[in-house]
């Protein structure tokens, strides 16, 4: 094997630690000087173009980040919308997305090289790599012709990132032993609450795009990706009959839902980070229902209660599950990174059973990340609720179940400074 192609493919120039190489070679010194002469020979011989993207990154990572207010992006496409706040919301996300990824590209650069080089972090690094290089040229001054091809790639950047956070998920899982656990959770914390910014502009931008070829004003609730009359019950029970598909596939039974309260409410507020959240929560919801079920016994799983409430300020949503409730060891440590209670298939279910790889994949896939078996699905759900001011708690009867309580903020005029 070339050793020197492998390092070199790893990162860019500047990213390869000469000074950890030595203790990544084992073999005999006469192999370690060639495996090093080799190494900064090849290194050397790099093309110049891949050093002028290395510097760009440099250039791009060390510009200020420019925040956009919630009111400023609303502002974007407040109807009726028009060329010239289409084209003021163009120009701001040219110019702001490409500082924002070379950031998350030199925040990867900066963790130990054997964690750089695990397959799953690696794919995550040349996704923001890749689409810093996509997004770049768009930031210089263009023609108001190129904002379809600019929301193109936007498009691009969008979904194929959807998967960015269970595959970090399994690349740190397999890496816990290189770095610090809080150490993991500072970078996922930047990682992540960074990425949703990033969509939140590139989504809006794309939305705008849209409503503009279109043309279609049918449904005046949205502004962009806002929805100024979102309904949270109609959003519970989509997620509801998602997550009750899977759970079917993977147990042969969901519970049922049953909800109350205020189920006519409607607030202000970005449908797919909320149904991001109610997702994540169900399959919480309805795996520990199903499996402390069949622990009891029982021929059909309890169902699941969902309560909505209308306050002046915000909605608050309790989901209270049968599901036997959270340890109390486990109770401290349900929002780190990578943490679960659940057991991998292999240890409780029949290795005969084909479906149960399938099952298990289908699990872990889902809105916009894991299901249940990474450990990422509460620390997410929560830290999305507070994104935009809101809260999550958990509350846990052990032996018996869980009561969860979400409360989100209106996003309105008390929101309207709130920084992205």
């Amino acid at each position: 094997m070339n050793l020197s192609c492998t390092f070199r493919s790893l990162w860019p120039r500047y990213y390869i630690h000469h000074s950890s190489i030595p203790s990544l070679i084992t073999r005999s010194s006469k192999t370690n000087l060639f495996i090093k002469r080799t190494i900064t020979t090849k290194t050397n011989e790099k093309p110049a173009a891949h050093a002028f993207y290395d510097d760009k990154i440099i250039t791009y990572a060390n510009r200020p980040i420019r925040p956009v207010t919630l009111s400023q992006l609303v502002r974007f496409g407040q109807p009726p919308l028009t060329k010239a706040s289409l084209r003021e919301c163009a120009q701001y996300a040219r110019t702001e997305l490409p500082v924002r990824l070379a950031r998350r590209v030199r925040a990867f650069q900066t963790l130990p090289f054997i964690v750089g080089t695990n397959p799953y972090i690696k794919e995550i690094y040349k996704l923001y790599y890749e689409s810093f290089e996509s997004l770049e040229p768009f930031s210089h001054e263009r023609t108001p012709n190129d904002d379809i091809e600019y929301s193109e790639n936007l498009k691009d950047l969008v979904d194929r990132h959807a998967d960015n956070i269970p595959t970090l998920a399994r690349g740190f899982l397999e890496c816990k032993q290189y770095m610090h656990a809080q150490d993991v959770a500072a970078f996922l914390d930047d990682m992540i609450h960074a990425r949703i910014g990033i969509r939140l502009i590139a989504e809006q931008m794309i939305a705008l795009v849209r409503q503009e070829q279109t043309g279609d004003t049918t449904d005046n609730s949205y502004i962009g990706i806002i929805d100024t009359q979102l309904n949270p019950a109609q959003l519970v029970k989509q997620c509801s009959d998602f997550v009750a598909e899977l759970c079917e596939f993977n147990y042969g039974a969901s519970p049922e839902t049953i909800m109350d309260g205020h189920t006519d409410a409607t607030f202000t507020y970005i449908p797919v980070h909320l149904e991001y959240i109610l997702t994540e929560l169900l399959k919480n919801a309805q795996r520990a229902t199903v499996e402390f079920a069949k622990k009891r016994g029982l021929s059909q799983p309890p169902p699941i209660q969902i309560t909505i409430s209308h306050g002046q300020e915000d909605i608050s949503i309790r989901i209270r599950d049968q599901g036997g409730g959270v340890a109390e060891d486990d109770l401290n440590q349900v929002f780190e990174y990578s943490y679960t209670t659940v057991a991998k298939a292999s240890e409780d279910e029949d290795p005969s059973n084909i479906f149960t790889g399938i099952a298990e994949m289908a699990m872990q896939s889902g809105i916009g990340g894991p299901l249940a078996g990474l450990g990422f699905g509460l620390p997410l759900a929560r830290m999305y609720a507070r994104y935009f001011g809101g809260s999550f708690t958990l509350v846990s009867m052990n032996g018996y179940g869980c009561d969860v309580f979400l409360k989100l903020k209106h996003i309105d005029q008390s929101m309207a400074e709130l920084e992205i």
